[in-house]
């Protein structure tokens, strides 16, 4: 027996012996050493309480550590339970950084003893070494970021400042970031330190890139992380939690790749994904199935291990798996250590050509806007130097609204709103006395329903409304009483139709497509405004059919000029999508997902559920296979629309190829079905199909 051999089997008889730890079985008879190639250390948190502590919020959990050399296999760093969150590598492996969500306190494990080092209060979230050493000592320095403060927060992000300190300096500390809400779990530096990339908030991915910290939004979903070297990808976790979209932050390129495929997880869910400090390995925690309906990620479980992968030099697929643990209990929050990662870059980095993308200036006269909502895959924030400040523009969905694959809201059955900007909105405009209204109208019928509204608790101060080809403006202010103009025949085709709407407490004034459609005495109590507590697009009974996007309100009335070069713009952009070929079956409903309850699904208000069918006839495009893949919409707004019948039934589904709608990147999917070798097809609710 040789001597590595004979340390490993020693080790894993100690340690079964005490109970402390167990020796990983190894993939193809490697340890983690041996399948890197390097001396490699991994360190998690263990839950030692029911397993299902996903998020790393109560004190039954343990740090356990993993080094390829020492022999010692899965063990303990501390002992004794207590809340561990997030643990982070130093760049050198040595050391741990670690912190006690409870008592927000944050600390320096030292991985050889396990001796605790307090650094001060807040939740470390982030490592990164600056490459250029210090002027005085010649010395690299180590730098912690961290949420702290009193601001609200919960189970997915916070609203704490983002700070910094120097590992060897914890009470010099720097403020990073306090603009917009950021998540817990995704924060990580490029190698040069020009760009972090998070989750700002959840489910916004994106970037803050040099030293003016300018936010590019790249996608949506959870757990972002970015590569550790300089080529500058961010992947963000999608909806069914087994793949990652990969941005290339640099060229605009993106990309998904598939992280359930390791021969443990068997395509389940998989969660905690995380780039390790060499860019061609990651580590991961699953496979989920213990949880009900939504919440598999929440029912933890025994079986949720750590996983290794191996990204392909390009990072285009996961060329090799390593399971890591074997214990018996849940795993949580892997992060990865490789001797040397540091140095190594990948190829792609080297043959990115980075993007030469024209300012997006839309829009126009930003000193005065107080919202700006372009689509929903846009930057969508105001500047600095804004009414409001910097300010990141949403609107959330309701009733059954949807975005539609050109990123625009599709408000057919709902609408969309503010989330918290309401009321900052109404003020602005109560304390200026002015105002402009700008948006664009996809109208698909003649109908009478609200395109645009601000709203208070006691209904609508502002409505701005189609009634078949016209245009209507109520105002509802107290000292006015209710105040009506009409600009009739103005919606004389379907769209894109741009409306720009001026306001000055005595007249308002309609443009079209930039041009003016006329004036009309309005007499505007602008005090009103500050009772707004909501900005609505869409009508909120469901009634308008249509789409709307590049909406923008500013606390001024823009000139004539303005509102054209403003419709130039957004007019520059409409480029209309060619339609994806549909596929039209006759199936019966064969293998199903169970429902998820909207109590289930997180910080989520719509899901996807994931079915096949048995194919009885083809109505209209191609298809072959006797079984097909289809992804329908289950929940909406937290409330469920669909029901499965009793019995199988025929029915005839709308289909497209669900790679082709790109609006649904970061949407919750549910996937029960398992069938690898099937391509997956979006079932059209019936706001599509009546486009």
């Amino acid at each position: 027996m040789n001597n590595r051999l004979f340390t490993v089997v020693v080790g894993c008889i100690l340690f079964f012996a005490s109970g402390l730890a167990v020796c990983p079985v190894q993939a193809g008879g490697k340890n983690l050493g041996e399948w890197t190639g390097r001396h490699s250390r991994v360190v998690w948190v263990q839950d030692h309480g029911d397993g299902s502590d996903t998020f790393g919020r109560s004190d039954n959990l343990m740090l356990y550590g993993y080094d390829s050399v020492d022999g010692r296999g899965e063990r303990p760093l501390v002992a004794g339970k207590s809340n561990y969150f997030k643990p982070l590598f130093t760049p050198d492996g040595n050391n741990v950084i670690v912190s006690d969500r409870l008592q927000r306190k944050i600390y320096l494990v030292e991985w050889a003893s396990g001796k605790k080092k307090e650094l001060g209060s807040g939740v470390a979230v982030a490592v990164w070494q600056d490459p250029q050493p210090g002027w005085f000592f010649g010395r690299k320095t180590t730098w912690i970021y961290c949420f702290d403060g009193n601001q609200k927060e919960n189970k997915y992000g916070t609203s704490q400042p983002l700070y910094r300190f120097p590992l060897n300096r914890p009470h010099h500390r720097e403020l990073v970031w306090d603009k917009s809400d950021i998540a817990w779990s995704s924060l990580q530096l490029s190698r040069d330190g020009e760009v972090i990339g998070g989750l700002f908030p959840w489910p916004h991915g994106g970037v803050l890139q040099g030293d003016e910290k300018s936010f590019k939004r790249l996608g949506r979903g959870c757990w972002s992380s970015l590569s550790p070297d300089n080529s500058k990808l961010l992947w963000i976790f999608d909806g069914l939690h087994r793949n990652v979209q990969i941005h290339d932050v640099r060229s605009g390129d993106s990309w998904m790749v598939n992280i359930s495929s390791a021969p443990g997880v068997r395509d389940l869910e998989v969660y905690h994904p995380r780039w390790s400090n060499h860019p061609r390995y990651f580590v991961l925690t699953g496979p989920y199935e213990k949880g009900e309906g939504g919440n598999r990620v929440g029912g933890g479980g025994e079986n949720v291990e750590v996983y290794v992968g191996r990204f392909d030099e390009k990072v285009q697929s996961v060329e090799d798996w390593l399971q890591l643990t074997h214990n018996g209990r849940a795993d949580f929050y892997p992060e990865m250590w490789i001797e040397g990662g540091e140095r190594e870059n990948l190829v792609r980095a080297a043959e990115t050509q980075v993007l030469q993308v024209e300012k997006n200036h839309w829009p126009v006269a930003p000193e005065a806007a107080v919202f700006a909502w372009e689509n929903m895959k846009a930057e969508n924030q105001l500047t600095a130097d804004s009414p409001l400040g910097f300010y990141q523009c949403n609107l959330e969905l309701r009733g059954n609204a949807l975005f539609a694959r050109d990123y625009s809201l599709l408000a057919d059955g709902g609408w969309g709103e503010t989330v918290d900007g309401g009321k900052k909105i109404g003020e602005s405009l109560a304390v200026s006395g002015n105002a402009s209204v700008s948006l664009v109208i996809y109208p698909e019928k003649k109908q009478r329903a609200s395109i645009f509204s601000l709203v208070g608790s006691d209904g609508f101060l502002l409505e701005l409304r189609q009634e078949s080809d016209q245009l209507v403006l109520v105002g509802r202010f107290a000292s006015q009483g209710e105040q009506i103009v009409v600009w009739p025949a103005v919606l004389d085709r379907p769209g894109p139709i741009s409306v720009s709407l001026t306001l000055d407490g005595l007249t308002a004034e309609l443009f079209i497509d930039g041009k003016s459609a006329g004036e009309k005495v309005f007499a505007a109590g602008f005090g009103a405004f500050s009772r707004v507590d909501r900005l609505v697009a869409g009508d909120m009974q469901g009634r308008f059919s249509g789409k709307i996007s590049s909406l923008a309100v500013h606390n001024r009335r823009l000139s004539g000029g303005e509102i054209e070069a403003g419709h130039a713009m957004v007019a520059k952009k409409q480029q209309p999508l060619q339609e994806p070929a549909s596929l039209v079956v006759e199936a019966q409903l064969l293998e199903t997902t169970d429902i998820p309850d909207p109590d289930s699904i997180g910080a989520y208000r719509r899901a996807l559920v994931v079915n096949s069918y048995e194919v009885q006839k083809v109505i209209a495009g191609e298809y072959k296979q006797q079984k097909i893949l289809v992804a329908e919409w289950a929940v909406l707004d937290r409330k469920i629309v669909k029901q499965y019948p009793e019995e199988s039934e025929t029915e005839r589904l709308f289909l497209q190829k669900f790679d082709l709608h790109p609006e649904l990147e970061g949407e919750r999917q549910m996937m029960d079905v398992f069938e690898p070798d099937l391509d997956m097809y979006y079932r059209l609710p019936a706001t599509e199909l009546r486009r």
